[in-house]
C-alpha cells in the first residue's frame, strides 16, 4: 500500500467515524426528547398550566379538521399555543441556562443548528422555530417564538398571516375575512378583533380583549403605538432565511451523517490504488 493509498484510506475511515457518529446523535434525538422536565404543568407569567406536547399537538390537529371560520380557527388556536409554549421566567432561565430548556437547539435534536448557535449566536443561542410543531415539541418561547408558531399553523391552515414588532413585544395577526385582520397574543394570551392601525390609535381598548390577568397588570396595552412594523405573510416573512436553513437542516443532519459514512462502503471492496 502506498502513501496515497493509506492517506484515502485514513480519511475513508475518519469519514465513516465521524458519519456513524453523527448518525448516532440523530438517532438519540428520536427518544430523547427536546422539552425540558419541568415544562409541563409550568406556570408562566400569564397564570396558566402549560399543556403537554401530545396533548396540545393533538389538539391543534383536530382543530384544522373542524372547518371552523377563520376568526374562530384563529381565536381557539392562539389559545393552544398560549397554554402550549411557556414564556420561561428569565430567572429560570438564568438559573438553568438557555440549553436546558432547549432554547439553544440541542444537539441531539439537530446537531446542524446546534453548530450553528457558534457560527451566529445571535439567532441560534436563543432559537425561534419557524416550525409550529417543533416550538410546541420544545415547549418555551418568549413572545416572539410564540407569535412564529401561531402565524406557522394558522399558514398551514391556509389563512393569510402576518407580524407586529411592537415596543419589546411581538403578536402574530390573521385576515379572517377580506381586509378584515385579527390581532393574536399568544404570549399574554388574547385576540384583538380589529386590525393594527386600530390597536395603535387607542390602546387602552385592547386591555379588555385578553383573558389573562398579566395583560392589565403589565401594560401590555402601552406597546401598541403607532410605531411598530408590519410584515405580512408566513414565518419566512419574519426569518426568511433562518426558516429556509431550519428546513434544510433536517434533512442535512441525515443526509451529511450518510454521505461521510458512503465511501467506505463503495471503496472497501475496490483494488487499492498502485
Amino acid at each position: 500500500m502506498n502513501d496515497r493509498t493509506r492517506l484515502f484510506s485514513s480519511c475513508t475511515i475518519l469519514c465513516a467515524v465521524l458519519g456513524v457518529a453523527l448518525l448516532l446523535v440523530n438517532l438519540a434525538g428520536i427518544v430523547v426528547p427536546m422539552r425540558a422536565e419541568m415544562i409541563d404543568g409550568y406556570v408562566d407569567f400569564a397564570g396558566g398550566e402549560t399543556q403537554g406536547a401530545a396533548t396540545t399537538l393533538s389538539m391543534l390537529a383536530t382543530l384544522k379538521e373542524q372547518d371552523l371560520p377563520a376568526a374562530d380557527l384563529a381565536r381557539e388556536a392562539t389559545k393552544l399555543i398560549h397554554e402550549g409554549i411557556a414564556h420561561v421566567d428569565p430567572e429560570d432561565v438564568e438559573q438553568y441556562g438557555f440549553a436546558y430548556f432547549g432554547m439553544s437547539v440541542p444537539i441531539t435534536e439537530n446537531w446542524v443548528l446546534f453548530l450553528l448557535r457558534f457560527i451566529k449566536p445571535d439567532t441560534y443561542r436563543d432559537y425561534g422555530f419557524c416550525n409550529y410543531r417543533k416550538s410546541v415539541a420544545r415547549g418555551t418561547g418568549r413572545c416572539g417564538q410564540q407569535a412564529l408558531a401561531l402565524v406557522s399553523y394558522l399558514s398551514e391552515a391556509g389563512l393569510r398571516t402576518g407580524f407586529v414588532a411592537l415596543g419589546g413585544h411581538a403578536v402574530a395577526m390573521a385576515e379572517v375575512a377580506p381586509d378584515s385582520w385579527h390581532l393574536l397574543d399568544p404570549d399574554f394570551g388574547g385576540v384583538i378583533p380589529f386590525d393594527i392601525e386600530r390597536a395603535a390609535s387607542n390602546p387602552d381598548e385592547i386591555l379588555q380583549y385578553y383573558w389573562s390577568d398579566a395583560a392589565q397588570e403589565r401594560s401590555v396595552h402601552e406597546a401598541f403605538l403607532p410605531e411598530n412594523e408590519v410584515k405580512l405573510g408566513g414565518p419566512e416573512a419574519r426569518y426568511g432565511r433562518a426558516c429556509i436553513i431550519e428546513r434544510w437542516a433536517y434533512v442535512a443532519k441525515w443526509l451529511l451523517a450518510a454521505l461521510l459514512i458512503l465511501p467506505m462502503f463503495i471503496f472497501r471492496n475496490m483494488k487499492p490504488w498502485s
